[in-house]
């Protein structure tokens, strides 16, 4: 069991530059090292001292690892002092340490411009270590879980917009979706039928066609069935009076 110790009032900063904001001063991190001990500890709490040195130096003997752990520490805590706490073998962020990805960790919704902006994949400052795949897959693992509540969210702004027929909000958070995740069908599908509701059949199928490109350009296939059925009835909706009123209540249960 760990021991909370003193109060910390402090804040870091994974999203975009990573930053330790302590009273009045704004620091900024560079090591990367010491930014991924940091995150580690932000994402998973306590830690052995063992476990914590194997992920950022593997490959290393153990006296090393744990020199170079002991030496990260010493100069995050110099930075802000009790900013890493210790207990027996075990390091944790200090009391009233906080962060901004605890929707990452705990039952936290996500705010609505760091979804805007999840397209830029700015968690941690983008780093990325090839080098190190142990450590990789685990960033993978919390970028990809990053993006997935970023599309929950502004689908979910992107439904309520389109039923409340606010509908070219509808498309500025289906847009962000598709810069997000461009290759998803589901956003591609309601984008086109929002355009056609709004009254903009033509920027409908440009949708389609700027969808289909891509797909074959990086996947090397076409889009699915729907997507490709939606296609042809918008190019014959002005044949079928009725193809309106299909489409909103299409838009009002649309679900991701």
């Amino acid at each position: 069991m760990t021991t909370p110790g003193p109060r910390t009032d402090v804040r870091i900063e994974f999203l975009g530059q990573v930053r330790i904001l302590h009273e009045a001063a704004h620091i900024v991190v560079n090591d990367k090292k010491a930014i991924l001990l940091m995150f580690v500890l932000a994402v998973k709490g306590a830690t052995s001292r063992q476990q914590m040195a194997s992920l950022l130096w593997p490959g290393t003997d153990s006296e090393h690892s744990q020199g170079s752990l002991r030496l990260r520490i010493h100069k995050i805590n110099r930075l802000c002092p009790t900013l890493i706490r210790s207990h027996l073998s075990s390091i944790f962020l200090g009391h009233g340490v906080e962060h901004d990805i605890g929707f990452l960790t705990a039952d936290e919704e996500m705010p609505l411009p760091v979804a805007l902006d999840a397209h830029r994949d700015h968690l941690i400052g983008s780093l990325e270590f090839s080098e190190n795949p142990q450590l990789n897959s685990m960033l993978g693992h919390y970028k990809n879980q990053f993006a997935s509540k970023a599309v929950s969210l502004l689908y979910r702004h992107a439904r309520n917009a389109a039923i409340d027929r606010n509908l070219d909000q509808a498309v500025y958070f289906l847009n962000r979706i598709l810069l997000l995740s461009p290759h998803n069908e589901t956003a591609c599908r309601n984008l086109m039928r929002v355009h056609v509701l709004n009254g903009c059949r033509a920027s409908a199928i440009e949708t389609y066609e700027a969808f289909r490109r891509n797909m074959r350009d990086n996947l090397g296939i076409d889009p699915d069935t729907k997507t490709k059925r939606l296609h042809m009835e918008i190019l014959s909706a002005q044949e079928d009076p009725n193809y309106q009123t299909r489409i909103s209540e299409a838009l009002d249960s649309m679900i991701l």
